[in-house]
């Protein structure tokens, strides 16, 4: 088996070039869309009250397993909830391997870990009018009242399915599969042409 840490990265929406919008007048102000840098992800499964899983995962992320809907996050690490025993953890780059190896060789009981780096792509939406234009095509409640700094859901945006976590007042991150990445950036660009846009592929 050859590491993933030694294989160079591509990201699936390399063939998508930097796009840009003015801004119009009377726009409540321009959206950021940004490819996020490359991460390693791991597919957590185990039940919430492993005690010995959320000690190892503390460990190794600064928090422990988060509850419904939630995200953890510290540093480069992020633990985001995806259902009743299932969490994807967001690490740097190259990570993934001396992670999961640590959790696998602890004796933690039920737990299994899977990589799926190369199944997702990371988007950053930023901008004032961010909530309005992701609500175009999402029937999520997005309401800053609602949907809170550190939120997270699985939902459809268009006609891909995503995971949504919002990290801040007018900013989100958005997570969707590999396959679908140029269709939710020309959704999302397309959205945001009445308020101005930049998009810019990772560097």
């Amino acid at each position: 088996m050859v590491s993933s840490a030694v294989l160079p990265g591509r990201s699936a929406l390399s063939q998508v070039a930097k796009i840009q919008h003015p801004v119009p007048q009377g726009s409540a102000g321009k959206i950021k869309i940004r490819e996020a840098a490359f991460h390693d992800l791991i597919n957590l499964r185990c039940q919430p009250d492993n005690k010995m899983a959320n000690a190892m995962i503390k460990k190794l992320t600064s928090h422990n397993l988060p509850s419904a809907n939630q995200l953890a996050q510290a540093g480069d690490r992020s633990v985001i909830w995806l259902g009743p025993d299932e969490w994807l953890i967001m690490v740097e780059a190259g990570a993934a391997n001396t992670i999961m190896a640590d959790i696998e060789t602890a004796n933690l009981g039920h737990v299994a870990t899977t990589e799926v780096s190369n199944a997702y792509g990371i988007l950053t939406v930023n901008g004032k009018p961010s909530r309005q234009m992701l609500a175009k095509h999402c029937a999520i409640d997005l309401d800053v009242s609602v949907f809170t700094t550190g939120t997270v859901v699985q939902t459809i945006m268009g006609h891909a399915g995503i995971i949504l976590i919002a990290t801040g007042k007018n900013s989100f991150t958005v997570i969707g599969r590999s396959s679908f990445m140029p269709y939710l950036v020309t959704l999302l660009a397309d959205a945001s042409i009445e308020y101005g846009l930049e998009y810019h592929p990772a560097s």
